[in-house]
């Protein structure tokens, strides 16, 4: 009961006077790398292959009130592959976040356009300018909470309405962002990329009344490679060892939000030429750090285009008296297609 008293508090905390004290955060996701539609729209369609489809999940704090639980869903690829100097990007994203009783709820819909620009005509180095735009819809449930003019005396009466001190319980907005993000994969087995983005770029007005409550912009910066070594023969057999670090750095108003990690991977069966990533077999496992909150380990398998990702946080924050240091767990699902591949095309 202290537990969900504590996370009650400092939820209806937030919420009470997140005008004064701007405390939006956006939804972050733990596999952030497995995410890339929701750190960068420039993101869109850079990677080496034809097709690309991600679904995220994460439930969080579980253990102490009602969780706290995250979807997300994209879809990106390539087009215009043949342009001279380039090609663009299109990437669909969607997410879901709902948070505790009373079902606080952000969905967002949006569509990005990218502009890789190819930097050696090699296909494999690459400046990428995104842009996202798309609808936030953001709701709220009070029929879940109690309030202090509903006390009558003996207990809390529900019916005695409280939607009139808040003013509405859902509003739709206009969202956009930009990124730029730059890779390099001299080789199939190594690669590089790093970029910046600002989301909320018009910060759109999320009030549920009519105050002017703008949604406060968001500045990321991100980087990860794999570095690694190994061949893509003829015939199929196992070996090779790669490194993947990751960091992520943001902050939005008054929030601050980093990861860093790194994972070992290692191929349990290599690519053919015939074939090149279409019947890799690989898996990868490491730890990462999000700072002043959780440490988390990751693992992922990759098989036939298909990838699985799972994670679970450990809570070093100062919740961790109502939590137990019970953090949350986190899936990902993916699917990379490269339909046309062959050994000379690039990996980024």
């Amino acid at each position: 009961m202290m537990k969900k008293t504590i996370v009650y508090i400092f939820a209806l905390g937030c919420f009470a006077f997140g005008k004064e004290l701007k405390a939006q955060q956006d939804v972050h996701f733990s596999q952030f790398f497995a995410s890339p539609m929701t750190v960068n729209p420039a993101s869109a369609g850079a990677f080496g292959g034809d097709i690309r489809g991600i679904l995220n999940y994460r439930n969080q704090w579980a253990s102490i009130s009602e969780p706290y639980t995250t979807i997300a869903a994209s879809f990106d690829a390539p087009v215009l592959k043949r342009m001279k100097g380039g090609m663009f990007g299109l990437g669909l994203n969607f997410y879901k976040d709902d948070a505790g009783l009373s079902k606080f709820s952000n969905v967002k819909y949006s569509l990005a356009l990218a502009y890789p620009l190819d930097l050696n005509g090699e296909k494999n180095h690459f400046i990428s300018v995104g842009f996202q735009a798309g609808a936030i819809q953001r709701s709220i449930n009070y029929n879940n909470l109690t309030f202090d003019d509903q006390w009558n005396g003996v207990t809390f009466d529900n019916e005695i309405p409280t939607l009139d001190q808040f003013g509405g319980n859902a509003v739709n907005a206009l969202d956009m962002a930009t990124g730029i993000l730059w890779y390099y994969s001299p080789t199939v087995f190594t690669k590089y990329f790093a970029g910046v983005s600002l989301y909320h770029l018009n910060a759109p007005n999320v009030s549920f009344n009519e105050a002017d409550d703008p949604m406060l912009r968001k500045f990321t910066i991100h980087a990860g490679a794999e570095i690694g070594r190994g061949s893509v023969t003829s015939t199929v057999d196992a070996g090779g060892f790669s490194v993947l670090p990751n960091f992520i750095y943001s902050f939005q108003g008054p929030n601050r939000y980093f990861n860093l990690g790194a994972e070992a991977k290692f191929r349990l069966q290599n690519a053919s030429k015939f074939t090149n990533y279409h019947n890799e077999m690989s898996m990868s496992i490491g730890p990462y750090m999000r700072f002043g909150d959780a440490f988390y380990a990751v693992m992922r398998f990759n098989w036939m285009g298909f990838s699985l990702g799972v994670s679970y946080d450990i809570n070093i924050s100062d919740l961790t008296a109502a939590s137990s240091g019970n953090g949350g767990y986190e899936l990902m699902i993916g699917y990379f297609g490269n339909f046309g591949a062959n050994p000379s095309r690039s990996h980024c």
